[in-house]
């Protein structure tokens, strides 16, 4: 087992074989939250590409964000949590924008929750027209947003290739981490875990340097959806990424995952305590699992997804165009 930025085998697109982009890189910028999409964001593992991140979150002024960006000139913007860009804001950029949907809201089989139906409500202040196209992480929503704005592609949220590790033998006690907040439904799965075993916490605030760190220190990770309702979270795909063992709620959708090969499904508060008693016995009882939870994370590594993904894009603006409005065109290939 290998990890690292230069796993053998991995298939990326890090020469340009690009129509329009063999005069420079192509400039990708990310736009948003740091604390949360750094994490998800490519870096420098690409020849072709280059890449910087603008920190916005709601609330910010989207002037300075978009004087950023006619700064930087990029060819190619993604936006995560587009929704909560303001009507008309990205008019005066000419690059391709993408908005990435990252949030749960209610699925085409129609069930529904508070909290589904409360993020539904924010998606509904998208402006379609600041974008030219829109990538969704979940593939069971986009009946419910194309209601709202056309859905180009499904992908769920990469893993940046820092967090990338082997799978390393189990020394001493398990050390197990769960990442995210507090709310009734993941206490109800935690309480009785964090009094029995050594379970860190780590609700909010942590920068892309922390989690590298705890890449690093722990051993396996816990992924409890916020609410009682199926999603698909990317602390997942961290997780695996890092060589942790992940202990999971059900998956929906897997994106491939395969619960008991991949990683450890627990269904239940009592399942995830027999799980935990389990390692906490036997430390390296389910190393065979961490080891192809980390060959499937290769699905999610950053430098395999954005430079595939910036292809079809580019190919894709440049055939079919975009009804987007914007104030300077400028072609998909990305030559003046």
């Amino acid at each position: 087992m290998t990890s690292g930025r230069t796993t053998p085998g991995t298939t990326r697109l890090r020469s340009a074989p690009v129509v329009g982009l063999t005069r420079r890189p192509a400039r990708l910028m990310f736009v948003g939250q740091a604390t949360y999409f750094a994490s998800c964001a490519l870096s420098d593992e690409c020849d072709w590409i280059e890449t910087s991140f603008v920190d916005f979150r709601g609330g910010d002024d989207p002037a300075r964000m978009v004087e950023q960006m006619l700064d930087r000139d990029p060819d190619v913007v993604i936006v995560f949590k587009p929704e909560l860009v303001p009507p008309s804001a990205l008019a005066e950029v000419s690059a391709i924008t993408v908005g990435y949907l990252t949030e749960p809201v209610p699925r085409e089989d129609g069930c529904s929750h508070p909290d589904l139906d409360r993020r539904l409500s924010d998606l509904r202040m998208l402006d379609p027209a600041n974008f030219d196209r829109v990538i969704s992480f979940d593939p069971l929503m986009v009946s419910t947003v194309e209601t709202i704005v056309p859905v180009w592609r499904s992908v769920p949220l990469p893993v940046s290739d820092r967090y990338y590790r082997d799978v390393r033998q189990v020394r001493g006690r398990p050390r197990v981490l769960f990442l995210g907040r507090s709310t009734p439904h993941r206490e109800s799965f935690l309480l009785r875990p964090k009094h029995r075993y050594d379970i860190v916490h780590i609700a909010h605030g942590l920068g892309p340097d922390d989690l590298e760190r705890l890449a690093d220190e722990f051993d396996a990770g816990i992924n409890v959806h916020n609410e009682p309702y199926p999603n698909f979270e990317n602390r997942a795909c961290f997780h695996l990424a890092a060589g942790h063992l992940l202990l999971s709620e059900p998956l929906s959708p897997t994106h491939g995952l395969e619960p008991g090969i991949d990683f450890v499904e627990v269904e239940s508060p009592e399942r995830l305590l027999q799980a935990l008693r389990l390692i906490f016995d036997v430390p390296d009882v389910y190393r065979r699992v961490r080891v192809r939870g980390r060959q499937k994370a290769e699905l999610f590594r950053a430098s395999r997804v954005y430079p595939a993904l910036v292809l079809d894009l580019l190919r894709d603006v440049a055939s079919f165009g975009s009804g987007r409005r914007r104030t300077a065109d400028r072609t998909a290939s990305g030559v003046r």
